[in-house]
């Protein structure tokens, strides 16, 4: 009785674990070079293939996609956290786009040059210009040679997150991409300029649907130690968060982790930002129309 027992469990827990064999995720990423055009020098960018991509069965079939910035380190965590939220039901797959903004990261990232007495316009203030070489660039290159659909997301941490913000304000990109997570984002650059910037603008917001996720990490050790950037830091996040979520017609999602740090939010914020993005795909949430659920 007791082998026969053994025996069972062997082959239930056989039975078991083969069932988690197809949660294991492999990152194959196709590295792209752009040779200096917008830009004065080469940018790498990295693609991440859903699972069956080139299945016969899918020859036809077309994705959304993700762009992240910081993507020599951000696309491992982001390619996992699409597959995942795919394998569970929360996403649809798609193909992720990673842009390396390691060279030059806070004058790509920042749209404005602060009076601080050290940074020039060499060192910061040049995100448009960034911008508009992800979209004349980066997304006409990726549209021309992978199946894609016109779903596409824009996400960033940090300055990444303030960079993620200001596309949502910029009106010669903002069209490109249906959705925006901005995770920790550096909304105290310059003064929160960003953030007067976007109380100024939500009469535009207010015409056009667009999902706009904001997550902020609040910590008790950093406010207990905070010299005054930490407060400075959460509250501008808090007045973006705020004004998004209060527009008429743009869905936004404001989140504050309890206990996260400005690094560890990350995978919790990532994910929940992907599945904000992709709420209501393939359309775009639209705070103005009632939905049933």
């Amino acid at each position: 009785m007791h082998a026969l027992i053994g025996i069972l469990l062997s082959i239930f827990c056989f039975s078991a674990f083969a069932n988690y064999e197809p949660f294991t995720y492999k990152h194959e990423p196709i590295a792209h070079t752009f040779s200096p055009n917008i830009l004065a020098e080469s940018k790498n960018v990295w693609v991440a293939l859903p699972t069956g991509y080139h299945a016969p069965e899918n020859a036809q079939k077309r994705y959304p996609v993700v762009y992240i910035t910081d993507g020599v380190v951000y696309q491992f965590i982001t390619a996992e956290s699409m597959w995942f939220a795919n394998m569970v039901g929360h996403i649809p797959q798609a193909i992720l786009v990673a842009i390396d903004t390691t060279e030059h990261r806070t004058r790509d990232l920042t749209p404005t040059v602060p009076n601080d007495g050290h940074s020039t316009d060499l060192t910061a203030g040049k995100s448009a210009i960034f911008q508009d070489f992800i979209k004349q660039e980066v997304v006409s290159f990726i549209d021309q040679n992978y199946r894609t659909n016109d779903f596409r997301v824009l996400a960033g941490h940090s300055l990444g997150g303030l960079f993620t913000i200001t596309s949502v304000l910029n009106p010669q990109i903002q069209d490109t991409f249906k959705s925006y997570i901005a995770l920790d984002p550096s909304m105290w650059w310059d003064n929160a300029g960003t953030v007067n910037q976007l109380e100024q603008s939500l009469g535009l917001l207010n015409s056009k649907a667009f999902n706009i996720y904001i997550a902020a990490a609040h910590n008790d050790k950093d406010a207990a130690n905070d010299t005054g950037d930490y407060l400075e830091h959460i509250q501008a996040i808090a007045r973006a968060g705020h004004l998004l979520y209060a527009s008429n017609k743009t869905t936004g999602t404001y989140d504050v982790f309890q206990d996260e740090t400005h690094m560890s939010v990350l995978h919790q914020g990532l994910y929940k930002g992907l599945r904000a993005a992709f709420k209501c795909y393939p359309t775009t949430c639209d705070k103005s129309v009632k939905t049933s659920n």
